[in-house]
């Protein structure tokens, strides 16, 4: 009896969830300042302690939500037992589908986390409070699908028109008198890139043209992306009249046709690269893709190399890496490449400083824009690219936590313990799995010296 009454009850871990798009910062005036303030002080008034802050900016609540970073990261934690109740200003800032909040209800019920609103009152224990709760969010998803359409309707006559409706074009195109118009500076580049890649049928060719001729560096990401984008066509969102063609449609259809049947004979090998993606080039900070020399018994032999050394000749790391080589490498210096990287992130983390930003002069900017931008003194582009910037260094000055220290633990039991018994009889796909599970990168010096970044 005396030990109850004079037990101190346990402090409920919170996490504060943030939300907002770029039109409600600008109208409706729920700026993330203004939501952290509230959900503080709500926290503190409450005795709670704040398990984290997960923060989506620019992020609509008609988009899925598993398209929220941090909505998904805070789910993670919910999982992981590290939050007791989720804190948010309105029921809007969390969900506007109906299907959706009850997909996540049913994983904060087996976690046994609750959820608050600040400014609003709901009960979720009786059946009239979870009907209101129905209500509201039926309510909720009729006035987004409402907003959708009428941006929708919006955007369709800019592009029926002809109007630009985005400040972002690829190479060869820009905007005069709000309209998408041929740039007389590189439009003669990008007609040549599709020609060179018509005569040659290989996209490495032609960006090795375009870097002859021209001097300009295309890469092989965003050069297919060009290859591929109907607006070189004049075509936009099914308007086939939208703007002035750079490329004849006739001859960019034939490059589809061209770019289909390349991609069929592409992927016809299906190998497995055990580390594609994670190999990163220390001299020019590039990732190194794999490549298969050949075979022999059978056996195939595969390696990484830096491309920007091999075929764009900028960078000096000319030496292939041999797969097999890198995964005994790995196999053998795990755990010694846990310790140091474990070092590393002990040192960072205590020398990290905090930058000296004020706070209250961004904000000033950040209403002063938001009142330009209601006024009609600047467009959607410009507000969206400068609340952006200003976002970000409130974002960066508001970081007043150090991140939690990665599970290194957890990692050093299953590299000491698990690893030595199951991955013999792992597949190649599951090998390669695992290790993208655990390794963000590996870094080759121009030695082929490993260096491994662990996943935090």
């Amino acid at each position: 009896m005396g030990n109850n009454k004079n037990s101190v009850p346990a402090i409920r871990r919170a996490a504060l969830y943030i939300r907002v798009s770029t039109e409600e910062q600008a109208k409706q005036g729920y700026s993330l300042q203004a939501q952290r303030d509230n959900l503080e002080e709500y926290a503190r008034a409450n005795n709670y302690a704040i398990a984290g802050v997960y923060v989506d900016e620019g992020k609509s609540a008609r988009k899925k939500y598993t398209n929220r970073k941090e909505f998904m990261r805070m789910l993670e934690d919910v999982k992981a037992e590290k939050i007791d109740v989720i804190l948010f200003i309105k029921l809007d800032r969390w969900f506007r589908s109906v299907a959706d909040y009850y997909k996540i209800q049913e994983i904060l019920d087996a976690h046994n986390v609750a959820w608050k609103t600040t400014q609003e009152h709901y009960d979720t224990e009786t059946t009239n409070g979870r009907l209101y709760i129905n209500i509201r969010l039926s309510v909720a998803q009729d006035e987004s699908d409402r907003d959708s359409d009428r941006i929708k309707f919006v955007f369709e006559n800019k592009v029926a028109r002809g109007e630009v409706i985005s400040g972002s074009l690829p190479l060869g195109l820009r905007i005069q008198d709000k309209r998408v118009v041929p740039d007389p500076d590189n439009a003669e580049i990008v007609r040549a890139f599709f020609r060179t890649y018509r005569e040659k049928s290989s996209v490495n060719a032609a960006m090795a043209y375009i870097r002859d001729m021209y001097g300009v560096m295309l890469w092989d990401r965003s050069a297919r992306k060009m290859l591929k984008n109907t607006l070189y066509k004049g075509e936009y969102r099914g308007n086939t009249a939208y703007c002035e063609p750079l490329i004849p449609p006739e001859e960019f259809d034939a490059v589809q046709k061209l770019l289909e049947s390349r991609s069929v004979r592409q992927n016809e090998s299906g190998r497995v690269y055990l580390f594609s993606g994670l190999v990163v080039c220390t001299e020019c900070g590039f990732k190194m893709t794999g490549s298969c020399a050949g075979t022999k018994c059978g056996k195939e032999y595969r390696s990484y190399r830096c491309r920007n050394a091999t075929i764009y000749h900028k960078c000096t790391h000319r030496k292939q890496m041999s797969e097999e080589k890198l995964e005994q490498w790995l196999l053998q210096n795990i755990s010694t490449e846990l310790d140091r990287w474990q070092a590393r992130w002990n040192i960072d983390a205590a020398q990290a400083k905090r930058p000296k930003i004020d706070c209250a002069a961004i904000q000033r900017k950040m209403d002063r824009l938001k009142d330009l931008y209601i006024n009609e003194l600047i467009d959607m582009d410009q507000y969206r690219t400068d609340w952006a910037k200003y976002s970000a260094q409130l974002q960066e000055a508001q970081e007043t936590e150090p991140p939690p220290a990665p599970d290194f633990q957890g990692l050093r039991e299953l590299l000491q313990d698990g690893l030595p018994t199951f991955y013999p009889s792992f597949t190649a796909v599951q090998r390669r799995d695992m290790w993208h599970g655990i390794i963000q990168e590996i870094r080759l010096d121009g030695e082929n010296m490993p260096r491994v970044n662990f996943r935090a």
